[in-house]
């Protein structure tokens, strides 16, 4: 028997970040949770490796689309959805050019879920 995927969580709303992570646990994930994308990508680096990410798109100094770049230079392929609740924002275009998925803020967790049963083997 393996291991339920390991999904990183970066928002730099701890409250988000929780609520997230205790709505994953609940679909069978296991996740791992930061306020900060420097904290994330350190981890990011040894195992076990995540299998997705979920980052929030608008953050103090490094964001989110930025994150999903050095994430994938660490993990490549890594599935990646970035979370905003801006709907007009000059991140968003660079977000949905990086292949990343982009979902509205306040997420509905089963699109999440959906995401997540789409892009893990």
């Amino acid at each position: 028997m393996t291991d339920a995927p390991l999904i990183l969580i970066v928002d730099d709303d701890p409250a988000t970040a929780r609520m997230l992570a205790r709505a994953l646990g609940r679909h069978g994930y296991r996740t791992e949770s930061f306020t900060s994308a420097d904290a994330a990508l350190s981890r990011a680096s040894a195992p076990p490796a995540f299998e997705a990410a979920l980052l929030d798109l608008v953050m103090p100094g490094r964001d989110g689309a930025s994150l999903a770049s050095d994430l994938r230079q660490h993990l490549p392929g890594l599935p990646v959805a970035l979370l905003t609740g801006y709907t007009r924002s000059p991140l968003l275009s660079l977000a949905q050019r990086s292949g990343a998925a982009v979902f509205t803020k306040p997420v509905v967790i089963q699109e999440i879920v959906d995401f997540l049963r789409s892009e893990i083997p």
